[in-house]
């Protein structure tokens, strides 16, 4: 791995030159001729139609209603019906009671002002579609706004991680897709999330050991609280890291051995990996461990594409876009090592949703066998949505080498 950790850290730095471009971009789509189903407009077909009467009342609270009838300008609606906003634990009285700013983010984040977007134009490859929504990302700066990530890897199309139960309703001013439950809009960003997260803490250690001489934007830490960005992060849990560290002392005591190992020479083994494991966290800010090393792992948890000419963190992965054909993702060590063939995904499907999720490493420790033969990373928690990202918590740390 001493190749890949000692040029992590340059790939930080080409990463943050592109991000300023990539979080700026809200690409206006290209629009098809629509014929539409009669005069109604979104506004009028969702006033009239009785199963969307929660949702209805929410636009009608929040005032949105009045907008989405201008016949003049275009729109996207997600709407959930009233089995969707119940599903979600919304009814009438709670949509009343809600706090109005609130109520107001959750139903702008289900609208797409000034394009029509069918499900012929959601993303058919790996990852998804980006779109904003009517939601400010920002509300001193509303050109920057909270994005929508439509896909449709299989017959089954998706908004974010939520199933589209009927599509493409067309009115004189927009398209309707019913969704099979509200879409939340993230109000945290994932360094939050993950700070919170009990099961991450030798992951945040991590990420203070590979942000060691960084600065900025340049800090993984940073990255992970700077709202505009969109990422997919994997972060193992803590049961994953001391598996790791266990390995870590173990072998490095039997590499001070000769073959054959003794009986004595496993038991000390033993005490050395649970020793380590002992230290907790702290663990990975000792010298047992360099910063390099720590980099390089953890930069091959977030994945990344050159889209803009180099890695960058610029996907937002939901469980449903993991295909169900083994596929190699690339992530940041691609940044140093164009031709690294990544993370191996893998998703299963039962009906519309993911009922495992699993990632193989190029490497396994000890290493044996060949690449890619190592046991799996399972997800264990999918779909943690942040304001700039998405991270799926697993159950082994990914090795890059």
């Amino acid at each position: 791995m001493t190749q890949i950790n000692n040029k992590v850290k340059f790939t930080f730095i080409v990463m943050l030159s592109s991000l300023f471009f990539i979080t700026s971009c809200n690409k206006k789509l290209e629009q098809p001729v629509f014929q539409a189903e009669s005069g109604s407009t979104v506004g009028d077909a969702i006033t009239s139609t009785s199963t969307y009467s929660i949702f209805n009342a929410a636009l009608v609270r929040t005032g949105l209603n009045v907008a989405i009838k201008d016949s003049a300008s275009n729109f996207t609606i997600f709407a959930p019906d009233d089995n969707a906003m119940t599903a979600s634990g919304l009814s009438l009285a709670t949509i009343n009671a809600m706090p109005l700013a609130t109520l107001t983010s959750i139903v702008q984040y289900h609208i797409i002002s000034g394009s029509r977007v069918p499900s012929s134009l959601f993303s058919g490859v790996f990852p998804n579609l980006r779109i904003p929504t009517t939601l400010a990302l920002d509300p001193t700066n509303p050109l920057v706004r909270m994005s929508l990530f439509p896909s449709k890897l299989t017959s089954i199309a998706y908004a974010n991680a939520t199933p589209i139960t009927v599509a493409d309703q067309p009115y004189n001013n927009g398209i309707i897709h019913n969704v099979a439950t509200i879409l939340q809009p993230p109000s945290s960003t994932m360094k939050s999330m993950i700070a919170a997260e009990a099961s991450l803490t030798y992951f945040r250690a991590a990420i203070t050991r590979a942000d060691s001489g960084s600065t900025g934007l340049g800090k993984l830490d940073s990255l992970l609280n700077y709202g505009v960005t969109n990422m997919t992060v994997l972060t193992p849990n803590d049961a994953a890291f001391r598996g790791l560290i266990y390995d870590l002392a173990y072998q490095k005591y039997l590499s001070t051995r000769t073959l054959p190992y003794t009986a004595t020479d496993s038991a000390i083994a033993n005490a050395n990996g649970n020793g380590a494991v002992a230290v907790g966290p702290a663990f990975l800010a000792s010298n047992n461990v360099t910063t390099a090393q720590i980099k390089g792992i953890i930069a091959y948890h977030f994945l990344a594409t050159n889209s803009t000419g180099s890695y960058t963190p610029n996907i937002r992965v939901f469980s449903v876009n993991i295909p169900s054909v083994p596929t190699f993702v690339k992530t940041l060590v691609n940044g140093s090592f164009s031709t690294h063939p990544g993370v191996l995904a893998n998703a299963v499907f039962t009906g519309p949703l993911t009922t495992s999720i699993s990632f193989k490493g190029l490497s396994a420790f000890p290493a044996v066998g060949a690449p890619y033969s190592g046991v799996a990373a399972n997800v264990v928690t999918k779909d943690k949505h942040g304001a700039n990202g998405v991270y799926h918590i697993i159950d082994r740390v990914l090795l890059p080498q």
